[in-house]
């Protein structure tokens, strides 16, 4: 019995993080064979060519990352589609309304800009960001980034694949296996973890106990994609504007920014989402 105990958890904790595993596996396969492939097409080409790429190195590195992203989250569509498909069956209840959808999406912009910004002011005042060479160099690299291009790639790339990842499967499967507010802690860290880095490992993680709790709550995978996509581009657009950048960054935006992500915490708790909630689903149908 205790054998087939330790066999079951193995089990689930592999089924858990599988989803993770596959994707950085064939991220890594794909960024590596498109960079080669860049490589060799630029050395064929000018030294005018050669010289326009060098200057363009961060937005044609992030278009190649992003590109990996998408392939990296193609084998996962089958397992995707079943994990929504089992979610909505386990929700159920009303649809909601026209109105109630409007709020939903007004209060998780709000929520996803105030919070994302705002958790970065604060890392930034607090000089936490200055304790990881790596983030830094990663900071740097997408400042350099085009705004068009860095607009496609963090408002709609990477929150795609991530969300597929993270929130589509890793927190669906663990729900199941460990109840919601467990989920919601672990696939934040986990999260947190994967970005690489101590300064991102933590604001990655808030962000994704937020995000969890957003599509916990909500119970649509479309709106936790909203949440991320809508932070990523209020981080990249304020960085990418100087002025800006100066009024927000300051105590007393950084505290106006964390007041408003509060109120919209709760807003979020208060509004109607038509749906039974799939903790307590999940709770009743194990006892």
């Amino acid at each position: 019995m205790e054998r087939r105990q330790r066999e079951n958890v193995f089990y689930e904790v592999w089924r858990t993080i599988s989803p993770l595993v596959l994707y950085y596996v064939v991220y890594c396969a794909a960024f590596l064979i498109l960079v080669t492939l860049c490589g060799e097409a630029l050395s064929r080409l000018g030294a005018e060519t050669q010289s326009g790429s060098v200057s363009h190195a961060d937005t044609l590195t992030e278009l190649l990352g992003g590109l990996s992203m998408l392939v990296g989250v193609l084998p996962l569509i089958p397992a995707l589609r079943r994990e929504l498909a089992a979610a909505r069956h386990e929700r159920g209840g009303r649809r909601p309304t026209a109105r109630e959808k409007l709020q939903s999406i007004v209060c998780i912009l709000v929520l996803a800009v105030s919070s994302g910004v705002g958790f970065n002011v604060l890392l930034a005042l607090t000089g936490f960001v200055q304790i990881s060479a790596a983030y830094q160099e990663i900071a740097g690299q997408q400042l350099g980034v085009a705004f068009g291009v860095g607009a496609i790639l963090f408002g709609l790339l990477a929150p795609v694949a991530e969300e597929i990842v993270f929130r589509g499967l890793i927190f669906n499967r663990l729900r199941r296996y460990c109840g919601a507010a467990t989920a919601v802690v672990v696939s934040g860290l986990l999260f947190g973890l994967y970005h690489g880095n101590l300064v991102q490992g933590v604001y990655g993680g808030c962000m994704g106990m937020l995000m969890a709790y957003v599509y916990l709550r909500l119970q649509s995978f479309f709106y936790p994609c909203l949440f991320h996509a809508a932070a990523n581009l209020a981080v990249f657009a304020l960085a990418q504007n100087a002025a800006l950048h100066a009024q927000v960054f300051t105590v007393r935006g950084c505290a106006a920014l964390l007041t408003v992500a509060v109120a919209a915490v709760l807003w979020l708790g208060r509004l109607q989402t038509g749906s039974a909630s799939i903790g307590h689903k999940i709770s009743d149908n194990n006892q």
